[in-house]
């Protein structure tokens, strides 16, 4: 039997307070749960069901929404309406291990590893060295933070360029942290926010849970583009747009000022606040300014210390406009009640003692040198990416489909991330893959890995299209 077949025993009422788009979405849900509709499988067309359930195209096109806003199903652009897999693991979820010379994971996009051992047991000493001040920390303390710990990582994040104020910004349990705590006081189940065309997969993540719609905006090599951006303001509505302005994962692309300048003006003008996630803000040395310094009463700011410091501190930022504060420290406090303050201890002590700014010199030269290996190995090639960011995005060529190349590199040892988890639910995947070169143990691993993708561009398989 057909899915449209099955889907003509819904059952629609009409005297009953219940609209029939509601009506209908509550049979597509249990069509999905008893297992009459499979994972994966295409629901018939808007006019198709129309007809058979004798209701308006506009009454399937709302059934269709409404199902989607319940993240059972996904409109694909051009293809049709699928039934999702909710139970899809999170392939974005770091799981380290060590790796032989001939293998190479490019999946996560974390700092390059080195020993840090000393200077965090040197930061725990002085802290230790100082009985009163620890036995305090031992203490409940405000949730967005002990003041002087927010006084000296603002001075420092002044010092690199970024106006946030020791008044605004409080402590989150890094930017992922952050990002929740965005959408908690922003957003409600069933609002729209608009992200980049493609998207850092946590942000995805978050926004299902909490129920959010998710549209995108087109990009080209600088960013979202203002007319797109125009055009979904007018045409969702949306609570706000989550951007990523400074190496924008995965694209690595950075928005000139200019670009800035004109995202502020359209969403000024559509009254759409702006969320910067400028967890990779601090890796180049001479970026454009953020956001917040262009317009700090219309964004909200997200940073934190982990690609720049240390992932395991595990100490983020989020500094909201004046009139949000409340709001902010209220969501904090039912969150976690307040971030650890041995946590931002340490990094304080690492900030006042020049530790941070010794990590970021490194962290900067290892990239910068990975990033030459990369001109080297896939310069002929199709990618895009920065001299100081973690990752580089690679287009592939014609010949190459994105499920066939990511199960040879897999078979060679080598660990890709598809451009499907950067891709919002709706919109067309690109035959791409994310390189995070900031994660293979070491360079001998980083050069294996290039290598072995290099090749595999360079001889594409062929039988490609006689399947």
């Amino acid at each position: 039997m057909t899915i449209e077949k099955k889907l003509l025993n819904i059952q629609l009422i009409a005297k009953t307070k219940e609209p029939l788009y509601r009506q209908i979405a509550d049979g597509i849900t249990r069509a999905i749960e008893q297992g009459d509709i499979a994972i994966g499988e295409k629901l018939p067309t808007h006019r198709a069901l129309a007809d058979q359930l004798q209701v308006t195209v506009g009454t399937v096109t709302r059934a269709y929404a409404e199902a989607e806003r319940r993240h059972l199903v996904e409109a694909r652009i051009g293809a049709g309406t699928y039934v999702c897999d909710n139970n899809k693991n999170h392939h974005w979820i770091y799981q380290l291990e060590e790796l032989q010379t001939e293998e190479c994971n490019f999946g996560y996009n974390i700092p390059p590893r080195f020993d840090r051992s000393e200077m965090i047991s040197n930061a725990m000493a002085k802290i230790s060295a100082n009985p009163s001040q620890l036995n305090d920390m031992m203490l409940y303390q405000p949730p967005q933070g002990i003041d002087n710990h927010r006084h000296i990582v603002c001075q420092w994040l002044n010092q690199k360029g970024i106006d946030v104020s020791s008044e605004q910004m409080y402590f989150t349990s890094g930017a992922q942290h952050a990002a929740e705590l965005l959408l908690s006081i922003f957003c409600r189940a069933g609002d729209t926010v608009l992200v980049e065309q493609f998207c850092y997969p946590g942000f995805l993540t978050l926004a299902r849970q909490h129920g959010i719609t998710l549209k995108s905006v087109e990009m080209d090599e600088d960013g979202v583009l203002p007319a797109s951006l125009a055009s979904a303001c007018e045409l969702y509505q949306p609570r706000l747009i989550y951007l990523t302005p400074t190496q924008q994962n995965p694209t690595s692309v950075t928005m000139p000022l200019s670009r800035r300048e004109d995202v502020i003006s359209v969403c000024r003008e559509h009254n759409v606040l702006i969320a910067e996630d400028d967890v990779n803000g601090l890796l180049p040395p001479s970026p454009p300014p953020p956001l917040i310094n262009l317009a700090p009463e219309h964004v909200i700011h997200i940073g934190g210390l982990s690609k720049c410091l240390a992932p395991g501190l595990r100490l983020g930022y989020i500094q909201v406009p004046k009139q949000w504060q409340q709001h902010l420290s209220a969501a904090l406090y039912n969150h976690s009640l307040m971030i650890s303050p041995l946590l931002s201890a340490i990094a304080c002590e690492l900030i006042v003692h020049g530790d941070a700014d010794r990590v970021l010199t490194t962290v900067r030269t290892e990239i910068q040198q990975r990033q030459l290996l990369v001109q080297q190995y896939l310069g002929e090639f199709a990618i895009t990416t920065q001299t100081y960011s973690f990752h580089v995005w690679l287009q592939l060529p014609e010949d190459w489909r994105l499920s066939d190349f990511i199960a040879a590199t897999t078979a060679r040892g080598v660990i890709v991330k598809s451009a499907e988890l950067f891709t919002p639910r709706g919109n067309h995947i690109q035959p791409a893959v994310r390189l995070a070169i900031s994660s293979p143990l070491n360079q001998q691993q980083l050069i294996f890995g290039l290598k072995t993708i290099a090749e595999l561009l360079r001889h594409p398989p062929l039988s490609h299209f006689s399947l």
